[in-house]
Formats: C-alpha cells, sequence, structure tokens
C-alpha cells in the first residue's frame, strides 16, 4: 500500500513510518523540520529500503503539499503533523490554529486535487479539557470541552474533517476519516533505531531520563496533593508501537463516508512517582526530584475507556506496561551523545 505520512520525522510520526516500512509498505514522508531532525529521516531511509521516500514541505502550502501528494498519490493519509506542546498553547494560541487547523485545510485541498480519500487523524485527549469524575474512564461519548489552544484546534479538525467527508460537492467520493484520540504517549523503537526526540523537551518520560543523566535539571513533580494514592496526578500511557499498530487496525475500519472516533489508550492509569520510580529502574540510577506546586488546568486523572477500539478492531496494547515504556526508551535514550 501507498501511504503519506505527515510529520514523518516527528516523534510518534517516524515510528509509524518505521512500522509501515517493517510491514512492507511504500511511505512517503513529508514534514518541514520546524520541531523535528534530519536525523529522523536518515534513520528511516536506512531501514526502509528504497520504499521509503521524503519530500521536506510546509503543509500550509497548499501548491507544494498538492505537488508533494502527486509525487507519490497515496491510497491512505496518515495526519501527525501538529504543535502539541500546551503551555505554548495557552501563551501563543494563534499560532496553534494557524500550524494545526490551516494545515489540515490546506492538506484536505491537497487530497482532493490528487482524489486522496481516506485519512487517520492524530487527535488527542485533550479534546476532552477536564472531564468530570462520572466520565472517568473517559469514553468517545465524553463531552468534549477542550481547555487550552491546543486540545481547541485538535477538535477543530475533527469539525473540518467531518464537514470534508460530508460535502455534498464530493458525493462521489468514499471520502473515510478515523479520529484517534490518544492518551499519553511514550517509550520508543524496540531495536532502538529511533526514539523520542524533542527540542526542548516536554514529556515526563525522557525528562526524567534526561534528569537521571544530569542532562537535565531535577525532575519538578508538580503537586502531591491530588486525591489520587499518592498524590501526583495518574495518566494513561501507551507505548508509542502499541500506537502505530492502533493506526494500522485503524485503516481496516475507515467508514464509508463518515468519520469514526476511537480512544487509544491502556484503560490503566499510572501516577507520576509510579513513572519516576520506572525510570530510575530502567536507567539503573535515581531521577532527582523535588515537589513543587501544581500546575493550572491539570486534571488529578485521566484515563481512557478503550472499550470501542477493543470492539472494532484487533488492536489490544502489547507493549504498554510501565516497565516496557521506560526500558524501550532507555534503549534509545542510552546511545544518544
Amino acid at each position: 500500500m501507498q501511504i503519506t505520512v505527515t510529520g514523518a520525522a516527528g516523534y510518534i510520526g517516524s515510528h509509524a513510518c518505521l512500522k509501515l516500512l517493517d510491514d512492507g509498505h511504500e511511505v512517503h514522508g513529508l514534514d518541514n523540520f520546524s520541531r523535528s531532525f534530519e536525523r529522523t529521516v536518515q534513520a528511516l531511509q536506512r531501514a526502509g529500503g528504497g520504499r521509503f521516500h521524503f519530500t521536506q514541505v510546509e503543509l500550509n502550502d497548499q501548491r507544494a503539499t498538492t505537488a508533494a501528494l502527486k509525487l507519490h498519490p497515496p491510497e491512505i493519509v496518515l495526519h501527525f503533523a501538529a504543535f502539541a506542546v500546551v503551555p505554548e498553547s495557552v501563551q501563543f494560541p494563534l499560532i496553534y490554529w494557524h500550524n494545526n487547523v490551516g494545515a489540515t485545510v490546506s492538506l484536505l485541498n491537497a487530497m482532493d486535487a490528487v482524489d486522496a480519500r481516506k485519512l487517520i487523524f492524530s487527535s488527542t485527549c485533550a479534546t476532552y479539557g477536564e472531564p468530570a469524575p462520572a466520565h472517568i474512564p473517559i469514553g468517545e461519548d465524553c463531552p468534549q470541552r477542550p481547555t487550552h489552544a491546543y486540545g481547541e484546534s485538535k477538535l477543530a479538525c475533527e469539525h473540518i474533517m467531518k464537514a470534508w467527508v460530508q460535502s455534498n460537492a464530493h458525493a462521489d467520493r468514499d471520502r473515510g476519516v478515523v479520529f484517534l484520540r490518544y492518551f499519553n504517549v511514550a517509550g520508543g523503537d524496540h531495536l532502538a533505531r529511533i526514539g523520542e526526540d524533542h527540542d526542548p523537551e516536554t514529556h515526563l518520560v525522557p525528562i526524567c531520563l534526561r534528569a537521571a543523566t544530569g542532562r537535565h535539571p531535577e525532575l519538578v513533580v508538580h503537586g502531591n496533593d491530588y486525591p489520587t494514592p499518592d498524590g501526583t496526578c495518574i495518566r494513561d500511557y501507551v507505548h508509542v508501537e502499541d500506537l502505530v499498530t492502533a493506526h494500522i487496525e485503524a485503516i481496516k475500519v475507515i467508514p464509508h463516508r463518515q468519520t469514526l472516533a476511537m480512544n487509544v489508550g491502556t484503560g490503566v492509569g499510572a501516577s507520576v512517582l509510579e513513572v519516576l520510580r520506572a525510570c530510575s529502574v530502567a536507567a539503573g540510577r535515581e531521577v532527582p526530584f523535588r515537589m513543587g506546586a501544581r500546575r493550572d488546568g491539570d486534571p488529578p486523572k485521566l484515563v481512557s475507556n478503550p472499550e470501542k477500539i477493543f470492539r472494532l478492531t484487533s488492536w489490544r496494547p502489547a507493549r504498554s506496561s510501565l516497565e516496557a515504556i521506560t526500558q524501550s526508551a532507555w534503549r534509545w535514550f542510552a546511545q544518544q551523545k
């Protein structure tokens, strides 16, 4: 299958490319390197055996995006490209509307130009905002009330894609989109070919590993007075390779002239301190940390109800234990200079 991946040099997009290549697909990666690295593309080219093609392109440039898609017309598009730093989205919301929403509109227009009709969208549990306790674990029927521009931009993309799918202007086109609403993605390739590589780093597992090796100041745990067993926030962590497998399974259930939303999580939560301890074990050294004040907008507990994706697909998380997540993250991290 010929598959186009946007955000192909990013954390999740690159792992998706790797899995697709390992499965024998032809993959065309798109990225502008605004928050990713050429070294990741080089790793994918080494793994691809000539089946990985890459085009550097700005998705907001519709003409350039159309030209890129024409190079390798896709049967499926996996759309990962986005900015995803919550505090930044609060400070600079227009950047998120421009980059996440504007680029999505441009991509859909480019897909129309090459008659590409099927898309898997990288959405997020952030579209649910801060659910009431009665909605936890979080199902797809939980009200979507995002509390920051990142979540708002992703929800706007969902609305735009729904309109695109249902457009009467192209009723003859059998369009379909799956929204995968991720929870907390972590870990790395099991062969350590690529890993989680952000600059600056904002995710808990790599920050813990950097702190353990002296490459980051001590970790600040934001709040230890939440109504959870150890007082720290609880999140649902899913291994990036499990997440990518969910995309493969989602391709099989893309609906006809409809959209389909599915959560991707394990249904099991882990606290900040539990993640910290797992990182210490994986790295073989203590993660230095101190307690800090709560951050505004941090819900005590966010855990998915994955029943829908379990029911509609054969997907099950296979590598999403904290041990597997942190050890895979460490294997790649330990190789970096």
